[in-house]
Parts: C-alpha cells; sequence; structure tokens
C-alpha cells in the first residue's frame, strides 16, 4: 500500500487537539526546570512552542514505551533548532559551536551549553552508532546554519555554481533536522543495524517533505529555496521542480518502507517511521510558521479538511483562472501576479500529488468538487 491512509478529516488545528496544550505545558514545564528558560537569553518560550507542535505530531508514539522521554526531549532539541534558524544567536557563537565542542570548552552562549548537553543526554540513550549520528546531526546543523549565512552574506539567498548541481543537496542535509527527525521515529531500545540502511532514503524523505511543505513561505519570503535553486541548474520553472521532488519523495518513501519491512516483518520499524513522517507532515500543514493554512484561508476551521473542502469550492474559478495563466515554462524571474498564479498552481500539485501520496487517497476527490 503506497499510502499512509490518514484521513485529513482527523486533522485539527494545535488549539482543539485535546493532547496538544498539556504536552505543550509538560514542555515548558521541563525547559524551565532545567534553566532554559531564563530572561534575557536567545532561547525563548515561543521556541519551546514550535517544538512542542513538532514533538507532539511526530513522536508520541514513544510514550509507554522505554524511549518515553523522546517526545518531550525531542521537542526541546527542535526548539533549540529553530531559535538556531531564527538567528537567535549571535554568528560567532554558531561558528565557534565545533571547536568549543570538541575542546571540551564552554560555549559563547548559555543556550548552546544547554543544547550540548542535551544533545548529548539524547544521544546516550541510543546505541553508539545512532547516538554519535544523532550528535553530528546537532552540530552539522549548528555549522551549516553559520555556512548558510556565510555564504548568503548580506543577501537573502546564496546563488548556486553551475558546475555544483549536487552542493544543494548537500547543503539541504547539513541545515535540515532530518537525520535528526528520522533516527529519532526509533525506540531506544532497537539496535540501530535493525534500521541503518533505510537511513539515506529516510533523510531524503524528510529533506524533500520539508521542500515541497515550506516552498510556499520559502517563495513569498524570499529566503532559501531548494526548489527553485535546482529548477535553475537544470532549467526548468519551480513546479516542474517540485513535481520532480515529489516524484523522487515517492520512491525514497517507498524504499524506506520496504527496507524496514525486511528487517522487522511484524511492521513495528514501519509504523514507527510513518508515525513520525505522517507527524512533520501534519504539523507543517498547520503551523503558522509555513503559512499554509493562510494560503488556503483554513485556519479558522475546525477540521483541516473541511476548511479546505469550502475553500476550494469558493474559489473553484479562480483557481481555474489561475492556473490557466500558469505557463509551462518561465522564467528565472516572475512579477507578483506571476507569483501568485504561480503559488497557487504549486500547492495545486501539492494536494493532486503529494498528499494524495503520504495523506489519504481520496482526498482531491473529496475536496476538489
Amino acid at each position: 500500500m503506497r499510502v499512509l491512509g490518514i484521513d485529513p478529516l482527523t486533522i485539527v488545528p494545535f488549539d482543539k487537539t485535546p493532547t496538544f496544550k498539556p504536552f505543550l505545558a509538560e514542555c515548558v514545564d521541563v525547559a524551565r526546570q532545567r534553566g532554559y528558560l531564563v530572561d534575557g537569553l536567545a532561547f525563548q518560550e515561543k521556541h519551546i512552542h514550535i517544538g512542542a507542535a513538532v514533538g507532539h505530531y511526530t513522536y508520541l508514539h514513544h510514550k509507554g514505551t522505554k524511549s518515553h522521554e523522546i517526545p518531550v526531549l525531542s521537542s526541546l532539541i527542535m526548539a533549540f533548532y529553530y531559535c538556531i534558524d531564527d538567528y537567535c544567536f549571535e554568528a560567532q557563537s554558531l561558528a565557534e559551536y565545533g571547536v568549543r565542542l570538541a575542546s571540551g570548552r564552554p560555549q559563547r552562549e548559555k543556550g548552546l551549553d544547554d543544547l550540548v548537553a542535551l544533545s548529548a543526554e539524547i544521544a546516550g540513550m541510543y546505541d553508539p552508532i545512532t547516538g554519535d549520528l544523532l550528535a553530528m546531526s546537532t552540530q552539522a546543523y549548528v555549522m551549516g546554519n553559520h555556512l548558510e549565512r556565510e555564504m548568503c552574506g548580506t543577501s537573502s539567498q546564496w546563488r548556486v555554481n553551475k558546475d555544483a548541481p549536487y552542493f544543494p543537496t548537500i547543503m539541504k542535509t547539513i541545515t535540515s533536522a532530518a537525520t535528526t527527525l528520522f533516527l529519532l521515529s526509533f525506540s531506544c531500545d532497537v539496535p540501530s543495524v535493525d534500521y541503518i540502511q533505510s537511513l539515506p532514503d529516510g533523510i531524503l524523505v524528510h529533506d524533500f517533505t520539508a521542500d515541497i511543505m515550506s516552498y510556499y513561505k520559502e517563495a513569498i519570503e524570499g529566503e532559501f529555496n531548494r526548489v527553485e535553486q535546482a529548477a535553475q541548474i537544470h532549467g526548468v520553472t519551480g513546479p516542474e521542480m517540485l513535481e520532480e521532488f515529489v516524484r523522487k519523495m515517492t520512491l525514497s518513501h517507498e524504499r524506506v518502507s520496504r527496507v524496514l519491512l525486511t528487517t522487522d516483518p511484524s511492521g513495528k520499524l514501519l509504523s514507527c517511521y510513518q508515525s513520525t513522517i505522517v507527524g512533520f507532515i501534519v504539523f507543517q500543514a498547520l503551523h503558522p510558521r509555513y503559512k499554509i493554512t493562510d494560503l488556503l484561508g483554513v485556519s479558522e476551521s475546525s477540521s483541516f479538511a473541511f476548511g479546505l473542502q469550502a475553500k476550494l469550492k469558493s474559489q473553484s474559478a479562480a483557481l481555474s483562472s489561475s492556473l490557466a495563466f500558469v505557463p509551462s515554462r518561465v522564467g528565472r524571474k516572475l512579477g507578483r501576479g506571476s507569483i501568485n498564479h504561480l503559488l497557487i498552481y504549486v500547492f495545486f500539485i501539492i494536494l493532486s500529488s503529494y498528499l494524495s501520496i503520504v495523506w489519504y487517497p481520496t482526498l482531491i476527490s473529496k475536496v476538489v468538487v
């Protein structure tokens, strides 16, 4: 079965999800107990809120298992990741993170010392191989964020050398949380050899998912955008490259599923992976950071699917008109009107291609009427 079978009618906003507020409160309480939330520091409660949203939707399957601490701890480390991504720490602090970590010296900012300790704590819960990969992933994330700042300079994006076609992929892996997100899917008492061969495609699944789900936000804010960069290298449009990302993500998802089922025919490992990737998609679909609910105008609906259905019904004519204006090939620079048409088209692709693969096979037939 190629789909995960998630019913969009069950996807509701954060404030209407009964388990979210108690989980968020638990995360904030743990952060305060650990001294993470101190007035004047870069790390703030707002970062806990977004980290808890990730942990709530991706790792609650660990509750009641030997990995029962992972949901909260993963929320905290994701909170640090988002804090870094939001430029909360000084550039020099990030630049010196790796060498200070290797030499055992304190970091330049308390928040980064807290990150070092938390990363080591989580790594220590897993076997040495997975633990090292988790620790290296955090260090790479910090370094990658600094590298991205250096490459951008005073602009909002960096340009890809036409003779370095693989660099955006490497850069994405370094600057994303994909390795951490994938490895934390699995229980800490499962040997790493049981799932390690699925790691490369597992990383790709999370990277492609992040690219697809954040494309709208990044396009309108002028942020680093791997879809457009890859499109420039290959001489195609953003929507065409987005379709290619969907295709590649699908292939990686299917390979991960087959590898995990071969290793564990009971399906437990596959279930852990599916729970995490579905949760990651739901989180990005719902969270204001990614602006998908703003694009669809469904943020006030009690159900993502019902809101989407109402939006598409009310704007079906506008959608058709917009799609008609999207050319098969467009230049690299688009005007604001073209961008709006393009973004509607892009999200139509996401709905018809991506969500039908990963969420619910009849989603489009139910909402596009």
